[in-house]
């Protein structure tokens, strides 16, 4: 509930930020309000789900390792989000979904799978999703029984749903827009989803290419570049949360 409130917040901030920032005159200040709403929302979004999977590792329903036992609470998770799939993972990679129940793949050559069984959270590891195929982040943590890792709930955070409800949640103007990228250079969210999993640095242009190498050196800053036959500027920061670099664009036309 409390997580659910940081959100609601979260969207109210952003809001105001769209109503009164278009009126300011001055664009830095009102690209910082975006990428400072922008932040905001996804890492609430993010540890929202997190701080979720957290509690119901905990659970008994969860804890007794038994996919009959949890199967009601997984299901009504699921039912309750609709831009993500819960699961819960045994130590040998079998795992189960909330809405489709056991699956034929395996999550053991997952490369983030051997963290979960040596008792560590797993934080918006990219993924093509096995049960959905979809985008995804997966947010995902231990679950323990007597000191014993005895398998793993997580979820997988659809990425182009979650870039759909950032773009509805900024309101950003035509000359505008956003991204971020993992530290490995991908892109995580984009206003345009089919960007989702590309490295800008493998798209034609030399001075993105450029400028996304020294956002992935730095924590924060501004940079410039072309694309799309168009000169660019973007502002970023780094997120504590997943390390990915969040950026808001703004057209150079715009800026004089």
């Amino acid at each position: 509930m409390i997580a659910k409130f940081a959100l609601w917040c979260a969207l109210v901030s952003i809001a105001a930020v769209s109503a009164v920032s278009v009126s300011q005159p001055g664009r830095d200040a009102y690209g910082q309000s975006l990428l400072s709403a922008f932040v905001a929302y996804a890492d609430l979004r993010i540890g929202s789900v997190q701080q979720t999977v957290r509690v119901l590792s905990c659970t008994t329903e969860v804890t007794s390792g038994e996919w009959k036992n949890m199967e009601a609470l997984l299901a009504s998770y699921q039912k309750s989000d609709a831009a993500l799939v819960a699961w819960f993972a045994l130590p040998d990679g079998t795992y189960y979904t909330g809405d489709k129940g056991l699956m034929d793949v395996s999550l053991s050559d997952r490369a983030y799978f051997p963290d979960l069984m040596a008792g560590r959270e797993v934080t918006a590891f990219l993924v093509v999703s096995k049960s959905t195929g979809q985008r995804s982040a997966v947010i995902a943590v231990p679950v323990k029984q007597g000191g014993k890792v005895v398998g793993a709930i997580g979820t997988s955070l659809f990425l182009d749903k979650f870039s759909e409800q950032i773009a509805s949640a900024l309101s950003l103007p035509k000359d505008a827009s956003f991204f971020a990228l993992a530290p490995d250079g991908r892109t995580t969210l984009h206003k345009q989803a089919d960007r989702h999993f590309l490295d800008p640095r493998e798209l034609g242009s030399d001075s993105l290419k450029t400028a996304v190498n020294q956002m992935l050196s730095r924590t924060s800053g501004e940079v410039s570049y072309e694309f799309d036959n168009a000169a660019k500027t973007a502002i970023y920061r780094t997120s504590p949360l997943t390390q990915w670099r969040f950026a808001i664009t703004l057209s150079a036309a715009s800026q004089k």
